[in-house]
């Protein structure tokens, strides 16, 4: 290969560094098969008439076009695989019960969506308490009577002001003694929004999955 052709090779190397170069601040945009050829053509442009592009250089310059190209089918076909593979994975939580990582809920309106827990026993009575973010009791739903077992219920007609409020569970068994269990926001999955960080709806919430920790099939214990 002569100099002629290193030199070639070198001013189209050195275009694509200063194009990819700035590309990081502009969003993720990569070098496409169009600029690549407006280089080129810039290059044979630009070239010495007295000294003009080696028909070697060019073919291969021609060669690191069809790479580049070839790439970006590459990527192409991986991100039409990967918002397939993410369209098919949210769609298959739909209808679906998750239980989140939290017991945080949003009360609005008289509404606070529904929670779930576990009961180690049987209790003569479970009551919820919603708290505070200074560790204040704004209200108690009463439950009643509960068997052992998984459970759920809607935290609704509440008469608390609107905002965030962490639920407990707090309980008496059969022989009047008085425990506590873990309460988890959930609910039942009717949507998700596509996207790069895609998002399930769960009544007026928005979740990613990644705050999942269980999943049902709604009615099923």
């Amino acid at each position: 290969m002569d100099e002629n052709t290193l030199k070639g090779i070198s001013k189209i190397d050195s275009a694509l560094t200063s194009l990819t170069g700035t590309s990081s601040a502009r969003s993720n945009e990569v070098v496409d098969k169009n600029e690549f050829i407006t280089l080129l053509v810039t290059q044979l442009q630009n070239q010495d008439p007295l000294n003009p592009m080696a028909n070697e250089e060019f073919a291969v310059q021609l060669a690191q076009f069809t790479q580049v190209e070839q790439l970006i089918g590459i990527n192409e076909k991986l991100a039409a695989e990967q918002s397939a593979g993410d369209f098919s994975s949210m769609a298959s939580y739909l209808g679906h019960e998750v239980i989140l990582n939290s017991s945080v809920v949003e009360v609005e309106n008289g509404e606070g969506g529904q929670v779930s827990f576990d009961l180690k026993e049987d209790a003569m009575a479970v009551t919820l308490q919603l708290v505070d973010s200074a560790g204040v009791v704004r209200e108690e739903v009463n439950l009643g009577e509960m068997s052992a077992g998984k459970h759920s219920a809607e935290l609704s007609d509440l008469t608390t002001h609107s905002g965030e409020f962490s639920v407990q569970v707090e309980a008496v068994s059969t022989i009047g003694a008085p425990f506590q269990t873990t309460a988890n926001v959930s609910g039942i999955v009717s949507g998700y929004v596509p996207g790069p960080d895609p998002v399930l709806l769960v009544g007026d919430r928005e979740i990613g999955t990644s705050e999942i920790q269980e999943v049902r099939v709604p009615g099923v214990s």
